[in-house]
């Protein structure tokens, strides 16, 4: 009876996760277009922001924000459900010390939710991008930023060094490969990498040529 009961405990939880909507894709500009494998593509763009510790952020505000953004992302997917959900509790904090590393950087709330600090994020490197330093100053306006005496625009040109973000995204980044090789990753992470490989030329013997 016992047994029974586990089995059937085993299958409604099973049933429960295929039934789980999917995270939503990344917003394009954080793995630099549209791509197959968007968490591997964010993760190597991320691990390459902050090489050096993020020296090479220096002075390049755009770049900042898009870096942080990308931080940002990658922390959201940590939580239940997320393409990073099932990484060991040490990388898990590994990425929340990097999170806060960007969050103390740009003056970010320690309580805003990653789903409306990416958009504002990438605003901001939009309107840098395009020279409208008055539009990157609102995007980086409101709750979810906190008021300091370092204009914003300060903040982006130079935003310190990251010292946890260059020592956690490529041990997250070869953690994540290593649990998607062992089958042991999260079912979204699955089939992205299934889908890739289907559309890849040279992977499946000529099929998506």
């Amino acid at each position: 009876m016992r047994a029974r009961l586990l089995a059937g405990l085993l299958a409604l939880s099973a049933c429960a996760e295929m039934t789980r909507p999917p995270p939503p894709e990344p917003p394009v500009e954080l793995a630099g277009g549209l791509v197959a494998q968007p968490l591997f593509a964010i993760l190597d763009r991320a691990a390459a922001d902050f090489d050096r510790g993020g020296g090479g952020l220096e002075g390049r505000p755009a770049e900042t924000a898009l870096a942080v953004a990308r931080l940002e992302w990658l922390g959201g997917e940590a939580r239940p459900g997320g393409r990073l959900s099932t990484l060991p509790d040490s990388y898990l904090f590994g990425l929340q010390r990097a999170v806060q590393e960007g969050r103390q950087a740009l003056a970010i709330a320690p309580d805003a939710r990653s789903e409306t600090v990416v958009p504002a994020l990438l605003a901001a490197a939009r309107a840098v991008m395009r020279g409208d330093t008055a539009a990157a100053r609102a995007a980086l306006t409101g709750p979810d930023f906190r008021d300091t005496d370092r204009p914003v625009l300060s903040r982006l040109r130079e935003p310190g060094p990251f010292p946890d973000a260059a020592l956690a995204i490529p041990a997250i980044r070869d953690e994540a490969a290593r649990l998607l090789a062992e089958g042991r990753t999260n079912r979204r992470v699955a089939s992205e990498f299934i889908d890739a490989a289907i559309t890849t030329p040279g992977l499946t013997g000529g099929v998506g040529r």
